[in-house]
């Protein structure tokens, strides 16, 4: 009786212990604790595999980025730093603003070569205006020099005629106001010569007739412009001009304006 109890006993144990090695998971399902282990091992495995990969990719992903950075370095070093890719941005944005430099770099070289065209061709007409203004300015100013140059030939030779001819010195201003529209500057001969209508006038030996010619014809009819003789045909300096009221020695002391005067209102000849 005893030994059976002993039995029962020991079996009784034994269930308990079997029943203390199930897990139940819900009220359906259950796992002995062998069964967890494996599930819980099982998944430990996994992750430490997958944290293993992860690992092992973010090393890889950090080489590359090690990598990339120094090339980028390279590449930033090989352009001057900051300061040359300062520079590269200013570049890029006059070329965004420079219409011809975009057209160039975007390829579209026709559109880019009429815009060239066409500013050299205004830039052109711009140089050959300056250089007609110029032109034009030289022309003006070597005119202006060149009627200064015969204007003073011109007086030169009246001048000269003048004292030539004994023409009184006070009256050279009113001698020369009566020829001075027949003389001129003649460019092909480099000389003043005497006009006659359209043409040349031509003196007593056939040669073109020079202002003292000129002057001389007309001491016959106004001889008190000239100086007077001091030989023995010589006029008085009270001599009364005939029908004028004035001696010679009045004429010759009279201001250019006042012979002028009386000459236009025909009261001396």
């Amino acid at each position: 009786m005893a030994e059976q109890e002993t039995v029962l006993g020991e079996t009784s144990q034994g269930a308990e212990d079997q029943q203390q090695e199930v897990v139940e998971l819900s009220e359906t399902e259950s796992y002995s604790k062998e069964q967890v282990e494996q599930i819980v091992r099982s998944a430990l495995d996994k992750e430490i595999a997958g944290l293993k990969s992860n690992n092992s990719s973010l090393k890889e992903e950090k080489k590359k980025a090690q990598a990339k950075a120094k090339d980028f370095t390279e590449l930033v070093d090989s352009l001057g730093g900051e300061e040359g890719i300062k520079g590269l941005v200013d570049l890029k944005g006059k070329i965004d603003q420079d219409e011809e430099l975009r057209l160039f770099t975007s390829g579209d070289r026709e559109k880019y070569n009429t815009r060239i065209l066409n500013r050299a061709k205004a830039d052109h007409e711009a140089q050959l205006k300056i250089l007609n203004d110029e032109k034009s300015n030289w022309e003006i100013l070597a005119t202006e020099a060149t009627d200064r140059y015969r204007g003073k030939e011109i007086t030169n030779s009246i001048n000269d005629g003048c004292a030539d001819s004994g023409v009184n010195p006070r009256l050279y201003k009113a001698m020369s106001s009566q020829i001075k529209d027949q003389v001129f500057f003649d460019s092909e001969t480099e000389s003043v010569m005497v006009r006659e209508g359209e043409g040349i006038r031509y003196g007593k030996d056939g040669a073109p007739m020079k202002v003292t010619e000129l002057i001389d014809t007309m001491r016959e009819d106004q001889p008190e412009l000239f100086l007077q003789s001091t030989g023995g045909s010589a006029l008085g300096a009270s001599v009364t001009r005939r029908n004028t009221g004035f001696t010679n020695d009045d004429i010759r002391n009279m201001s250019v304006e006042e012979y002028k005067k009386l000459r236009e209102e025909n009261r001396i000849s």
